[in-house]
């Protein structure tokens, strides 16, 4: 006896302990961003054991390339069962490949994010939208049927969730929500149409706006950009107008999809740019009285860290299936 424990028991239990812990399969998950990649390793019964973020100052493919290959080597002690790399822009689906513009990332277009990384490594890798993930992530946490999650940053993303799979829609590029025209012929936005969401409430949009009537604060960064918002009234105005112009915005595509879960991530709202609250009343002034009975808006759980675990859960789920992953 040690300890009040039979060692024959103890030792058993600790055998069986580290087979266990031998036997746990675990995924790495990348979030590509505009400032840099988040990454993380884990799985949908452990979670996200490691998670860090890696700063990009090279903004090209070669450049994303050496942070992906720098990510592996850090990762190379863990023994990987697959790989999701989430990124922003329209991808095709199944084939995995960002078409058409890609706003917050220009040179990231054309190609497939999977051939980021090395040519000869034998890890399944699969790749969709850093909305959709996010969204993915939230949905499987929380008791919904149809799930839209919106990131609120750069840009706006938007993802689709039904009964915790993706929507991708005929072609893999639904939920551009940022792109929601609610002004016609209203501010240019990034994706050369007028009046989109995107253009009024992103932060790169309130940005623009305040540098077009040549603010002296266009060029704060977000978190100062907040915190002077009750000094200065054009902040002000401007996150304002951003906030209405989010509710109009989302409050259509609630009365189209009916979710019973709306979620808010992304750096913006990690700052409180918006306020969730005035965010979900004011959708439900504008949807159907019998959508807004069941609907309820929320703070991403996840935080930024949503996308790498929405990577993560994607991934395993195809490693279960034994499908091939899109490449």
């Amino acid at each position: 006896m040690l300890f009040g424990l039979d060692m024959n028991s103890a030792i058993n239990t600790m055998y069986i302990y580290r087979l266990r812990s031998v036997a746990v399969t675990q995924y790495l998950g990348i979030d590509i961003g505009a400032s840099g990649f988040k990454y993380g390793i884990g799985s949908s019964k452990l979670g996200l054991q490691h998670f860090a973020l890696k700063r990009n100052f090279d903004r090209s493919i070669e450049g994303f390339r050496k942070v992906v290959s720098d990510i592996l080597a850090e990762s190379a002690h863990h023994e990987l069962s697959g790989i999701c790399i989430g990124s922003p822009g329209t991808i095709t689906y199944p084939e995995g490949k960002i078409v058409g513009r890609n706003p917050n990332l220009p040179f990231f277009t054309d190609i497939k994010p999977a051939d980021l990384v090395p040519d000869g490594m034998n890890i399944p890798v699969c790749v969709d939208n850093d909305a959709n993930l996010m969204a993915l992530a939230e949905a499987c946490l929380k008791d919904c049927r149809v799930c839209v999650g919106i990131t609120i940053g750069s840009g706006i993303g938007c993802g689709i969730v039904h009964r915790r799979n993706i929507y991708h829609g005929a072609r893999g590029f639904a939920g551009e929500a940022g792109h929601i025209i609610v002004y016609p012929d209203g501010l240019l936005c990034t994706c050369g149409q007028k009046g989109c969401m995107e253009a009024y409430s992103s932060v790169d949009g309130i940005r623009r706006r305040l540098h077009e009537v040549h603010s002296p604060y266009a060029g704060l960064d977000l978190p100062n950009l907040i915190a002077s918002r009750q000094r200065y009234d054009e902040i002000d105005k401007f996150i304002t107008e951003g906030e209405q112009v989010l509710i109009r915005g989302l409050a259509n595509l609630c009365s189209v999809l009916n979710p019973d879960l709306l979620i808010l991530g992304g750096g913006a709202m990690d700052l409180a740019l918006y306020n969730i609250k005035n965010v979900e009343d004011g959708i439900k002034k504008l949807i159907p009285p019998a959508h807004a009975q069941c609907f309820r808006c929320v703070h991403a759980s996840y935080g930024n860290r949503a996308g790498v675990m929405g990577g993560i859960i994607l991934c395993e789920r195809l490693n279960y299936r034994n499908k091939n992953c899109i490449t």
